[in-house]
C-alpha cells in the first residue's frame, strides 16, 4: 500500500473499482498517441493524451484540466505531475488518488483508462 506526503497533499490508496489495470502483463499496447474523451471533475474537465512507444506507456500529456481559478491551478500543478508519474511507472490507470485533488484524480484515472483502451488495453 502506498501512502506519503507529496508537496503538502496526502496520497491515499485508490480503490480498485476506480482504476483497473490498463493491460495484462505481456500484452503490448499499440504505438501512438491516444486522446481520451472529456471526464467531468466538478471544477472542470480532464482530457489527456496517452503516449505509447514500443508497446509501453511512456507519457501522459494533459489536454484539459480544471484551471479556471487559482486554487485549481495550484492543486493541479501538484497533483497532475504525481498522477502522470505514477501512471507511467505502473503502466496502468490504477494510481493513487490525491487527497485534496480527488475529483481531478478520479477523472484522470477514468480518462487514462479510456485512452489506454483505445491503445488496445
Amino acid at each position: 500500500m502506498k501512502t506519503g506526503i507529496k508537496t503538502g497533499i496526502t496520497a491515499a490508496v485508490l480503490a480498485s473499482a476506480i482504476g483497473a489495470n490498463a493491460f495484462a502483463a505481456g500484452h503490448a499496447l499499440s504505438n501512438g498517441t491516444f486522446t481520451s474523451r472529456r471526464e467531468y471533475a466538478y471544477y472542470g474537465y480532464v482530457r489527456l493524451k496517452a503516449v505509447v512507444k514500443n508497446g509501453q506507456l511512456t507519457d501522459v500529456q494533459m489536454v484539459e484540466y480544471p484551471s479556471d481559478n487559482r486554487t485549481s491551478r495550484y492543486i493541479n500543478s501538484i497533483a497532475l505531475p504525481y498522477l502522470i508519474q505514477e501512471a507511467v511507472q505502473a503502466q496502468s490507470s490504477s494510481v493513487d488518488l490525491i487527497s485534496g485533488a480527488t475529483f481531478t484524480s478520479e477523472a484522470f484515472t477514468k480518462s487514462l483508462e479510456e485512452a489506454l483502451k483505445a491503445a488496445g488495453a
